[in-house]
């Protein structure tokens, strides 16, 4: 109504530039900066440091390492300028030996925000079988005893020193789009299944009866037992951490969106309603 509006005001024949298209322009010049220091140090940028400075996706591994190609995914997919889907491609080629890290769960953060987009918008069947590979890397830190897959590794670093078994972070509800797109894919329904598997045994432990989210539940792996309900990142072990309770919403709505089952939109809903109605919040 309001373009309507807009082009009957109009007193010349220029074409109506809605605000969007607006943003979208403004978007791609912000990009197309951080994109030219990206290709002069070859390197994926994460964010900007306290003073100023790029701050780089971290060797060997980092879980936002896919958001960039993302970024230009997205990118190309609305301009269909090639520049985008060229950046897409060299930067999310970078990291495709990761595929076979079976010691991150952080693989559909990866995976399904860059070749995952990039599958979508090509149909390249060689960035199928890479999100394939990197999915059953992620398959192999399910354990049916406890029913989820386990998010961090124990024998090292910081989380060895927590006492933990099997931590689960409400984190992995993000890398579940992962499992139900690659069962869309293969039409194999054992990634489904586990993530139906993973979603569920969250539902169930992860939250407290205000539908605020625990960022931790340590679990024995022989007995599926919770052990520890415990924060990492969050204030403390009793409060709600902020990005949790956004991966807790956008996780059960797109368990919602593959499955149809309205328990898991309630839930969304229920914790959309937390956020909303805290009233500690500023």
């Amino acid at each position: 109504v309001v373009g309507l509006f807009i082009s009957c005001a109009s007193t010349d024949s220029k074409p109506v530039k809605f605000v969007a298209d607006e943003q979208i322009d403004f978007v791609e010049q912000q990009i197309s900066l951080l994109l030219k220091d990206a290709e002069a140090a070859n390197k994926i940028p994460r964010t900007i440091t306290e003073d100023g400075e790029m701050h780089w996706t971290r060797e060997g591994f980092d879980w936002t390492e896919g958001f960039f190609p993302g970024t230009c995914w997205y990118l190309y997919e609305t301009t269909k300028d090639e520049k985008w889907k060229n950046a897409a491609e060299k930067f999310q080629a970078q990291f495709e030996s990761h595929k076979n890290y079976t010691f991150y769960h952080d693989l559909g953060f990866v995976f399904n925000c860059s070749y995952g987009n990039g599958y979508r918008l090509t149909n390249n069947e060689d960035f199928k079988q890479v999100l394939i590979t990197a999915g059953d890397s992620l398959m192999t830190r399910f354990n049916p005893n406890v029913g989820s897959i386990m998010s961090w590794d124990v024998d090292k670093g910081w989380q060895s020193e927590r006492g933990w078994k099997f931590p689960v972070i409400i984190d992995n509800m993000m890398n579940l789009e992962l499992l139900f797109e690659l069962s869309e894919m293969t039409g194999d329904s054992k990634y489904k299944e586990v993530a139906i598997a993973h979603a569920d045994t969250t539902l169930k432990n992860h939250f407290r009866d205000d539908y605020s989210s625990v960022h931790v539940v340590d679990y024995d792996p022989e007995t599926g037992e919770v052990r520890n309900k415990h924060t990492a990142q969050g204030y403390a072990h009793e409060s709600s951490w902020a990005r949790g309770q956004a991966w807790a919403i956008y996780g059960y709505t797109l368990c919602y969106r593959y499955t149809k089952d309205e328990k898991y939109l309630e839930q969304a809903k229920n914790v959309a309603d937390f956020i909303i109605n805290y009233e500690g919040t500023p």
